[in-house]
């Protein structure tokens, strides 16, 4: 294990901490703002809440590991924060291209 990694808690024992819940409201909040067309598939099939428990460990994890290989706190958030608060559904749809039409 590198030393730049530190030691992961189990999933369970971070939905203890006080902090850890805030991040998780902060992912579900943005999520269903931004996101909804996909929450209302992730809900449906019945996968909502554990993508959003991925995606905050994922951040926690982030945020535990850039500090110890050296960075400050605001640059461990830019790094870990796109795991989280992903881009607008409304922005991906504009920037698709357009399907090509065939003559």
């Amino acid at each position: 294990m590198s030393t730049k990694t530190k030691l992961r808690e189990p999933l369970e024992k971070l939905k203890t901490y006080p902090v850890f819940q805030h991040l998780r409201a902060k992912v579900e909040t943005h999520q269903l703002q931004f996101r909804p067309k996909e929450s209302l598939r992730l809900q449906n099939q019945g996968k909502l809440h554990e993508v959003l428990d991925r995606r905050t460990e994922s951040a926690w994890n982030t945020l535990a590991d850039c500090p110890a290989a050296g960075m400050h706190l605001n640059e461990a958030q830019e790094v870990a924060f796109p795991h989280i608060l992903l881009p607008d559904e409304k922005d991906e749809e504009r920037e698709k291209p357009e399907p090509m039409a065939y003559p």
